[in-house]
């Protein structure tokens, strides 16, 4: 019997100094973890992060990559004739026909006549420390912005603090860009600096043929130069509508991204090295198809821009054209009224001359791209006086395509 208490003693003792050494094991473990995680689990989780960032971003980028393909490829066969006596040669792919500049116009700055050389522009916010860095110049036969320096601006809108993008709306504008080593790229905020609360949407970066969103880049294989080391003009585009960003250059897709943000102003922010240059400033809303456009009256385009001293339409006018085009070919009964307006001179006469030449242009390029002559009823509407908050200054280069 007492054989038997001690064994039992023993084993009891044995269990508990199992069980305190399983525990000794046991915190030994838990150290040891804590430890290991905080030397390496922050690199661990950093590196999954990454991982799984690097396969959204590669997958997002294959998708893009995929629909310019498959583009290509069903456009391949698709030619679209450009006549260079009317019209400017330019490497712009303009079988690309998914950018639509939305149907209701929110903003809209050329610069317009009235504005004086080496003065700011009437029509934006400018940040104050900013003022002298930002002026209107002539340029060719137009106005044009110049930023240098560092600052930004915003469109001068009636009751700017309150939100004025809604979930489908367009921005577009033409930029050129001195190539010059190590520029900065300039940003397009969401939101109206010095009118509106920030927010925490990432702005879009624009360094000369690069455009950013996030971490996503889309690159045009073009940087053409001039002999004066400047940039060629580009043409931006963005939409977004209902949680899809698309950016495109020269009508190219550069980046799409699907998130759902809440817009409320733009903002056009600048670091120049050298000088940048914007005209043409377009933000609109209600992007539809030209169809539909068509189909609900008029069709109206700000983007027909015709170069008097060339006496050819500018290149970019070949894509809304190119559009227009595509529509009057694939539906033959469709006809329509063109009503052109060119305003860019002071002398009416001027502008008599030029704006006729600009309505043949119009006709003899939609002509070479296939549409037939019966579909197409040119005008020539005349010209407007650009004034100071004059209510035509929204007229004067632009095209209306009216169904008959």
């Amino acid at each position: 019997m007492k054989r038997l208490i001690t064994i039992t003693l023993l084993l009891i003792a044995f269990s508990m100094g199992s069980f305190a050494q399983f525990g000794n094991i046991q915190r030994s473990i838990e150290r040891k973890t804590r430890k290991h995680y905080q030397d390496k689990g922050e690199a661990i989780g950093e590196k999954h992060a990454n991982e799984a960032a690097e396969k959204g971003l590669q997958a997002a980028d294959d998708g893009v990559n995929k629909l310019v393909k498959w583009e290509d490829e069903q456009l391949a066969d698709e030619k679209i004739f450009i006549d260079t006596n009317f019209i400017e040669y330019s490497d712009i792919q303009w079988q690309r026909l998914r950018f639509v500049s939305g149907e209701n116009i929110i903003f809209y700055d050329k610069p317009f006549n009235f504005e004086k050389d080496e003065k700011a522009p009437s029509n934006w916010f400018i940040n104050k420390k900013s003022k002298g860095d930002v002026q209107i110049s002539g340029l060719d036969q137009g106005k044009v912005i110049i930023t240098s320096g560092q600052g930004y601006l915003t469109p001068l809108i009636k009751n700017p603090e309150q939100d004025y993008l809604p979930d489908n709306f367009t921005i577009e504008f033409d930029f050129m860009m001195t190539v010059v080593p190590f520029s900065k790229p300039f940003s397009i905020y969401f939101y109206a600096k010095g009118k509106q609360k920030a927010n925490d949407i990432a702005p879009i970066k624009i360094n000369q043929n690069v455009v950013t969103y996030k971490d996503s880049s889309g690159y045009y294989p073009v940087l053409a130069n001039d002999e004066n080391g400047m940039s060629n003009w580009y043409h931006l585009s963005v939409s977004y509508n209902k949680g899809l960003m698309q950016i495109y250059l020269n009508e190219r897709l550069m980046v799409a991204y699907k998130e759902d943000i809440n817009p409320t102003g733009i903002t056009i922010d600048y670091f120049a090295i050298a000088p940048i240059f914007y005209k043409n400033i377009l933000i609109a809303s209600d992007q539809k198809p030209i169809i539909e456009q068509i189909n609900s009256g008029v069709f109206t385009t700000y983007d027909i821009d015709f170069i008097a001293y060339k006496n050819r339409l500018s290149g970019m006018s070949a894509s809304v054209l190119s559009k227009v085009a595509k529509q009057l070919t694939d539906n033959p009964e469709l006809k329509l009224n063109i009503d052109v307006y060119f305003s860019q001179f002071d002398d009416p006469e001027e502008n008599k001359k030029y704006g006729e030449a600009k309505t043949t242009a119009i006709a003899k390029t939609l002509l070479a791209m296939g549409v037939n002559v019966t579909q197409i009823n040119m005008n020539f509407k005349g010209s407007v006086k650009q004034e100071q908050g004059g209510d035509d200054n929204m007229k004067s280069e632009v095209v209306f395509f009216r169904k008959v």
